[in-house]
C-alpha cells in the first residue's frame, strides 16, 4: 500500500490520471458540440430558389402557377439569364483551374510533371 507522503500532486501517475481524464474530457465535449450544437446553429444549405425553379422546368411552373403569357416570357428570361450567368461562373472556374495547373507544372520537373499528370488522370502535354 501506498504510504501518505508518495500520494501528491507531484507523482507523476496522478498527473497522468488527471491528463487522461482531461483529455476524455475534451474530446467528450468537442463531440458533443461539433455534433449537437453545430447541427442546430449551421441549418442544411438548399440550393438557391432559382436552381429549384430550374429544375422543375418552365413547364410545370406554367401548368402548377397559371403563368400567364407575359409572366412566362419573364420566367423565360430569367431562367435563361441565369444559365448563362451560371455557366460564365463555370468558364472562368475552368480557366481559373487550368491557370493554376500550368503554374504548378512550370514548377515541376519534367519527371514530376508527368507524375502530376497521370495522378490527376490527364495525358501529359
Amino acid at each position: 500500500m501506498l504510504r501518505h507522503s508518495e500520494v501528491t500532486w507531484s507523482n507523476p501517475k496522478v498527473l497522468t490520471t488527471l491528463a487522461v481524464i482531461f483529455l476524455c474530457g475534451v474530446a467528450v465535449g468537442a463531440v458533443i458540440t461539433r455534433g449537437v450544437l453545430h447541427a442546430h446553429m449551421d441549418p442544411p444549405r438548399q440550393a438557391p430558389v432559382i436552381e429549384q425553379a430550374r429544375s422543375f422546368g418552365l413547364g410545370v411552373l406554367k401548368e402548377k402557377l397559371n403563368l400567364t403569357p407575359v409572366q412566362e416570357q419573364q420566367i423565360t428570361k430569367i431562367l435563361d439569364d441565369y444559365a448563362k450567368f451560371y455557366q460564365n461562373i463555370e468558364d472562368e472556374r475552368e480557366d481559373t483551374a487550368a491557370v493554376g495547373k500550368q503554374q504548378i507544372l512550370q514548377t515541376l520537373t519534367p519527371e514530376q510533371q508527368r507524375r502530376f499528370n497521370q495522378l490527376l488522370g490527364s495525358k501529359a502535354r
